[in-house]
């Protein structure tokens, strides 16, 4: 995988993270496809106000590209692993798992 994906990839991930911050679920729900809404609704409703972010651990996992992205709260501390794909020229989440 070439750096210009993996640029592409973490400017998703950093818009992802941004608008859930703001508070624009809208802009996230986009930048998501249905497997990754998917996932990220089996995580359940939280009701959690993030503050700021973190991404971590941004890796190649064949086309996709995994970014640990680390969200502070109001309760604390709440760290999920997303999967981004390139989806006709749009880096999307195609994945999240919160970490255990």
């Amino acid at each position: 995988m070439n750096t210009l994906n993996t640029d592409a990839a973490k400017a998703a991930a950093d818009a992802h993270a941004k608008a859930l911050v703001e508070g624009d679920v809208g802009v996230a729900f986009l930048g998501m496809t249905p497997e990754g809404l998917a996932s990220a609704m089996e995580i359940g409703n939280m009701t959690w106000n993030i503050m700021s972010y973190e991404l971590e651990n941004q890796r190649p996992d064949g086309e996709d590209v995994l970014v640990d992205i680390i969200y502070f709260t109001d309760l604390g501390r709440l760290a999920l692993h997303y999967r981004f794909q390139d989806i006709e020229g749009i880096w999307k989440v195609a994945g999240v798992e919160r970490d255990t």
